[in-house]
């Protein structure tokens, strides 16, 4: 249900004029926060600031039940406009960067006319109108085609949901597995290399990080996470090539993967007490 600030409620039943945009708060999965309005000019509310961005999408359907719907998206980009000083969008979108990135749409009403004097606008007047994660279907050019899928796709589980089964049914870091990841997260640097295989200064046992993961925090793929096949040495091999070269002294973050598996719980994660698998089930075929 939408909730409307009561400065609002007054200003759309009082104002036989008012001026609409659209903005846009799209939160990738390492955190950054980008702001974009569908005015031609920048606009602050509150203490965020929008930039133009030429955004299309099509109308929504909002009902109270748990229905699925889809917003679709049509972004035409500048080449210029970028995310950071090393990556423009497109780049941003080749590599990865807007995979499950969280979306916010909010409708703002306004009582004057967005120019290049508005100053400052209460936030009170934005309604927040879609919430979603981004898919990015095809790009090329300066176009972009995207859906944003409301967080009721989330719901689209099996049920029940705790089975009976060798593997253990957590996943890792979650609060029923309650591994605190921080403890086993390392960080490097990569030293040279190819797009595939990353030569780091890390010196761990061959193959501890395979189907964990590798995300870079500096350089040209900074935010950029790809599986890992296998580890031997210094070098990291991932599963995805990355889109860019990694750069010497370009640094990153690795998190060793856990195969549910009730020896690894306790061998590499002592976590043994929360293991929920159950590996002692007589398969099916056991006959008595």
């Amino acid at each position: 249900m939408k909730e409307a600030s009561e400065r609002l409620k007054r200003l759309l039943i009082e104002s036989q004029t008012l001026y609409i945009a659209d903005l846009y708060k799209i939160t990738l999965t390492d955190g950054t926060a980008l702001r974009y309005t569908s005015a031609d000019i920048v606009l602050t509310v509150g203490d965020d600031r929008y930039t133009p961005l030429a955004i299309e999408r099509d109308g929504t359907t909002q009902t109270n039940d748990i229905t699925v719907d889809e917003m679709h998206l049509t972004i035409t980009v500048d080449a210029a406009q970028r995310l950071d000083r090393e990556t423009t969008i497109m780049q941003g979108v080749a590599a990865g960067r807007f995979a499950d990135a969280e979306v916010e749409l909010h409708r703002l009403f306004s009582p004057q006319p967005f120019t290049v004097f508005t100053g400052r606008i209460d936030p009170d007047y934005a309604l927040l109108w879609w919430l979603g994660r981004l898919n990015i279907e095809r790009a090329g050019g300066i176009t972009i085609e995207a859906t944003v899928a409301s967080m009721t796709e989330l719901l689209n589980v099996k049920f029940p949901t705790h089975l009976y089964y060798p593997p253990c049914i957590y996943t890792l870091g979650d609060m029923s597995c309650g591994v605190d990841l921080k403890k086993f997260r390392q960080r490097g640097t990569a030293t040279g290399g190819t797009r595939s295989v990353i030569e780091t200064n890390l010196s761990l046992a061959n193959a501890y990080l395979a189907q964990g993961h590798i995300i870079f925090t500096s350089g040209r793929n900074a935010g950029v996470m790809r599986t890992i096949r296998t580890n031997e040495g210094g070098a990291i091999t991932v599963v995805m090539p990355f889109y860019y070269l990694p750069d010497i002294g370009d640094t990153f973050s690795v998190l060793p993967a856990c195969d549910k598996s009730m020896n690894c719980c306790k061998l590499r994660f002592d976590n043994l007490a929360h293991f929920r698998g159950y590996p002692f089930i007589p398969v099916p075929e056991t006959a008595y």
